[in-house]
Parts: C-alpha cells; sequence; structure tokens
C-alpha cells in the first residue's frame, strides 16, 4: 500500500515537469491527419527545383498551380532568322519578340495569367504590332503533390488575340502531364486551338526532358509541333519548333534559354535559326 501511494506521488510530481518540456520543445516538422497519415508543414521548403508551377521552356505551360496569392512575373526574348514581316525585324534576317507576363496564384489550384507571347503559326493583320499577342490564361492544378515531386498533371485554357488590330482571336485548351524528381523531369502536353475569325481549327503537342546536374541547373531538349486540322486555302499545315534547353533556378528566381530551329510563321518548308531567353520572379 505504501509502496502504491509513494508511486503516485511520483507520476504527479512528475507530470508538471514534462508539460513543461512539452511546451518549450520545438514543434514537429509535419502532423499526423485522422487516418494517421503525415502531412506536410504548412509552410514547405523552398524546392530547389523551381517547383511544378515552373518548367524548363516557355514552350510547356506548366500543370502545377502558382502559391495561392504569390505573383510570378515572366520576361522574354525570341530570336528567329529568316524572320517573317510581322516580327520586330530588321528586314528578314533577324526577328525579335519580345514577352512580358504575370499570373496569379488562387487557392484551390487555381493560377490566372495574362501577357503578351508569341502569336505561333498565325501572323498580324499589319506589321505595326510587332507580331505581339496579347493573352488571357486560367489554369488548374489538378492531380499531383503540393511539393512538386512525381506525376503532376494540369489543364489550362487561353485566349489570344492575333495582333492588336481588333481580330477576335482564339482559344486554346491544353492539358499538361510531367514527372519531375530532383535529377530530373519529362513533361508532354496536348493543344486543341479554335480561331474565332474562321473555320481554323489546329492541333499541338508539346514535350521537353531535362537532366538536372545539380538540383538547381538542369540540361535537355524540347519540341513543339503543330498541324492544321482545318486551313484555309495558302495556309501552312503544320509548323515545328525544336532544340536545345537549359534551366537555372535561384530560390524564387528562374533564368532560362532555348537555341535551335523554328518553321513558325516562314514558308511551307522554311527553316529558321531560333535562340530565346527568359527570366521569371515569384513575390
Amino acid at each position: 500500500m505504501l509502496l502504491a501511494r509513494n508511486s503516485i506521488a511520483t507520476v504527479a510530481a512528475l507530470v508538471p515537469t514534462l508539460c513543461a518540456g512539452l511546451a518549450f520543445a520545438d514543434p514537429p516538422p509535419s502532423v499526423t491527419d485522422s487516418s494517421g497519415t503525415q502531412t506536410p508543414p504548412a509552410v514547405p521548403a523552398e524546392d530547389p527545383t523551381g517547383g511544378a508551377y515552373t518548367t524548363p521552356t516557355l514552350l510547356f505551360i506548366p500543370a502545377g498551380a502558382v502559391p495561392a496569392w504569390n505573383v510570378r512575373a515572366i520576361a522574354s526574348l525570341d530570336m528567329q532568322g529568316p524572320t517573317p514581316s510581322d516580327r520586330l525585324a530588321a528586314g528578314t534576317s533577324l526577328g525579335l519578340q519580345p514577352g512580358l507576363g504575370a499570373e496569379v496564384g488562387l487557392p484551390a489550384g487555381f493560377t490566372v495569367g495574362a501577357g503578351t507571347m508569341w502569336v505561333g503559326g498565325d501572323t498580324s493583320p499589319t506589321p505595326i504590332s510587332g507580331g505581339l499577342s496579347p493573352y488571357l490564361q486560367a489554369r488548374y492544378h489538378i492531380l499531383g503533390d503540393s511539393d512538386g515531386q512525381g506525376f503532376q498533371l494540369g489543364t489550362s485554357l487561353t485566349y489570344k488575340f492575333v495582333g492588336f488590330q481588333g481580330d477576335p482571336g482564339e482559344m486554346e485548351l491544353a492539358f499538361s502531364g510531367q514527372y519531375r524528381q530532383r535529377h530530373y523531369e519529362l513533361g508532354i502536353q496536348g493543344v486543341i486551338g479554335k480561331d474565332f475569325a474562321t473555320t481554323d481549327a489546329d492541333g499541338e503537342i508539346h514535350a521537353y526532358a531535362l537532366y538536372r546536374v545539380i538540383p538547381q541547373l538542369g540540361i535537355g531538349a524540347a519540341t513543339q509541333i503543330r498541324v492544321g486540322l482545318v486551313s484555309q486555302p495558302g495556309e501552312t499545315t503544320y509548323d515545328v519548333i525544336g532544340g536545345g534547353i537549359a534551366s537555372l533556378t535561384l530560390g524564387r528566381w528562374q533564368l532560362g534559354a532555348l537555341g535551335g530551329e523554328s518553321t513558325v510563321g516562314l514558308n511551307q518548308g522554311q527553316v529558321g535559326g531560333l535562340g530565346e531567353v527568359f527570366a521569371t520572379a515569384r513575390f
């Protein structure tokens, strides 16, 4: 009986000490939900690969969503030679195509964006617009871990003008799939586009493969193939872009480049050189 009383007294004395220790202990790195599954902390560490809301080439729409209420700015410069007359060109030897855009992450996996982009296979009504094409885009992260690793699936809807001259533009629906690991990633994307000014419609396949020398630096290759499903007489029925890519990610900053060939905007069967550099930042 005396032993039992002593044991109870010992436990009672230890309770305040244990509670004080728990109160000052570091919070656990993860929590456990009702099913016993561990979930990541509320504020995950920065992904050295940039996250699934980035891609190593602007030829590809990311599958992932920008973190909620974050803003991602994108600036780019494309260089093509020979060039069609709707580019900011010196004759037809070299054309420059600047681009500027921004996107905002929303809750529930949505992202909205706007800016300018390469027109693609279409040409502007006059050279005044320099081939620039405003766009509005909404995308949704369908499937994938929030840490950006493993398989990612997303969809996007993009409305873009063809120049600034009042053309009603076109709408594109895309589905993007990526498989991302710290030392490599792969992506494939399918796009269906419909022009509002004519009966034109096209389909596109975009793909890339990247090997990361270190998690922050990757090199690889990318391609884009467009096929006209419905086209007007005299229009090109296909376009191809392909080349090597490189991407450097430093925290929330990214630098990327592409060097290769393109048939965009040229006569059917004609091929020109293509270079692209871009930079992104997330705030």
